[in-house]
């Protein structure tokens, strides 16, 4: 009777086929993470701009500072600003990533005692294929609308 010698390595093509299932799977990782962290910057500027509204809207309503307050979009550097009119001592900022655009964004400054707004945009937040908009409409509500 002849004894068969068996192996117990792994051969080339078995090889081959892991680097290859784990190449594939890091590349799908580095996508998903990518998309991942365009979505994630789209709803934290929307939220940001969100709050930034309402809090101008409610500063003005009080007479925070003995003042109007209102919302600026700047592109160099990407900041969304709150700020009261005609000073720049109060200013809260924070910056906007580079992964995402905004469009339809006009200063936004909120009337004093009233909060109604000097005009009511529909701002939209876009990154890759995830798109979010922010509506302020005459009477200074501010809603996402999708």
């Amino acid at each position: 009777m002849t004894k068969l010698n068996k192996s117990s390595g792994l051969t080339v093509i078995e090889l081959l086929i892991v680097i290859l299932l784990i190449s594939s799977l890091g590349v799908m990782s580095v996508s998903f993470y990518a998309r991942f962290l365009t979505q994630n910057a789209v709803d934290n500027t929307t939220t940001q701009l969100i709050n930034s509204l309402r809090k101008a809207q409610i500063y003005s309503m009080t007479g925070r500072q003995n003042g109007s307050w209102g919302v600026r979009f700047t592109t160099s550097p990407r900041r969304i600003t709150l700020y009261l009119v005609g000073s720049s001592d109060f200013d809260e900022s924070f910056g906007v990533s580079s992964n995402t655009s905004i469009n339809n964004f006009t200063d936004i400054t909120f009337a004093k005692v009233t909060g109604i707004p000097s005009s009511s945009p529909t701002i939209t937040i876009a990154g890759n294929n995830n798109s979010k908009s922010v509506a302020v409409n005459s009477q200074g509500v501010v809603s996402k609308t999708n």
